[in-house]
């Protein structure tokens, strides 16, 4: 994503649009996430995350969100589901080892260079600085792949952190169910409203049951996550809102539509974050760019239109997006549009429906609905039977975001 470093850090005559930063607009996070991929320790070594597809190392890309830890450590982030790619430089002929803690990386990840220690979904490496430029890179083993895998995706959960560390807990069932047939899960996709108020303690509550999940979290924001306009605090915590990776043989693109809009240098860079080779493209956002749902819609018609037709054009086999509260199918889109706004957020049912959505790739793609109780529900989950899972997902009523 070296584009959006040299618009973060790009000069000449006029006063860059965020020189005073409001963060609860689009434009100034798509800056934010660019400087947070990348961190300097205090020995002067500095990691930055790269294009897996790419071989260079002099800019970098935001797919991810760098920090140094209280020890001093280099700690990261990786914000996509799949491969990884970083780049360690030692600046200064002082440093000749360098400790790094990758977080959110799947455990089927093949073993990491210095790599001395792996629990969850974090990895610690030792390294030596042999060179002035090295490499880090995560590869998921073929076998991961070729029998078909695995995505989850949710969106929703504002002031239902309950509901969704009960969600958290079902994926570990799914997880283990998907492992014995042969079709690992791979990630959730996370589709915005984490918080209600978008506050750091709501946004490190929920960055903290996600260090429980048995998979890697690919997150986007939404509405409610981003009302501080002083601080970009869902990028400090998750890292980057609009990016694009491959996951064995599926293309993902996470957009931010927190402002019911793209940044418009995200708006324009469309077509790259679309292209691929993958057989499947699949689309993750907060607002659904749905023409006909105006009292949830975007605040610009022409950018919905326009992320609807580039969609269209390329076959995307699903966009999936949160933001009103219930799991319904939009019919009239040119492209398939799932919305699983189920992750907690209150309802206003008298019986409401919590769960996620399960997307499993083989020959097809295969969407189905996981329901889950809320908190204090008696009784078993209903349909937790794979068979009664469907294609195609019955429309509720629609409800505000």
């Amino acid at each position: 994503m070296s584009l959006l470093a040299s618009i973060a850090l790009g000069t000449g005559c006029v006063r860059p649009e965020c020189a005073l930063p409001d963060y609860s607009t689009s434009e100034c996070r798509v800056q934010a996430e660019a400087l947070l991929a990348l961190n300097t320790d205090a020995s002067g070594v500095e990691l930055r995350f790269q294009d897996p597809g790419s071989t260079q190392t002099a800019s970098w890309s935001a797919l991810g969100l760098v920090d140094t830890g209280p020890d001093g450590r280099l700690i990261a982030r990786v914000a996509t589901l799949g491969g990884f790619r970083l780049s360690l430089h030692r600046n200064t002929s002082q440093a000749s080892r360098v400790t790094v803690e990758l977080t959110n990386v799947h455990p089927l990840i093949e073993p990491l260079e210095g790599q001395i220690e792996q629990h969850g979904l974090t990895r610690v490496l030792d390294l030596e600085l042999r060179d002035e430029v090295i490499e880090i890179r995560g590869r998921l083993p073929r076998v991961a792949c070729d029998g078909g895998f695995e995505l989850a995706a949710v969106g929703d959960i504002q002031t239902g952190p309950l509901t969704f560390e009960g969600i958290v807990d079902d994926l570990h069932r799914e997880a283990a169910q998907a492992d014995e047939i042969g079709v690992p899960l791979l990630g959730l996709l996370l589709l915005g409203d984490l918080a209600e108020h978008g506050s750091e303690p709501e946004l490190d509550r929920i960055a903290q049951i996600l260090r429980r999940s048995p998979v890697p979290v690919a997150v986007t924001p939404g509405n409610h996550d981003i009302y501080d306009s002083s601080l970009p605090l869902f990028n400090q915590r998750f890292g980057p809102g609009s990016y694009a990776f491959d996951v064995c043989d599926a293309h993902v693109v996470m957009l931010d539509t927190g402002n019911a809009d793209l940044a418009p240098s995200i708006q324009g860079w469309l077509p790259t974050l679309l292209d691929h080779d993958q057989r499947f493209l699949i689309a993750g956002t907060h607002i659904p760019p749905y023409a006909a749902d105006t009292a949830n819609g975007w605040r610009r018609e022409d950018q919905a239109q326009h992320l609807l037709a580039e969609l269209s054009a390329r076959g995307t086999d699903a966009l999936l997006a949160g933001h009103i509260h219930f799991r319904l199918e939009l019919h009239a889109s040119p492209v398939r549009e799932v919305i699983v706004g189920t992750g907690g957020a209150s309802q206003g049912q008298i019986d409401p429906d919590y769960g996620y959505l399960r997307a499993t790739f083989r020959d097809r793609l295969e969407l189905c609905y996981l329901p889950l109780p809320a908190p204090g529900s008696p009784g078993p989950s209903p349909g937790r039977e794979p068979t009664t899972c469907t294609e195609r997902l019955p429309p509720p009523p629609l409800g505000a975001g």
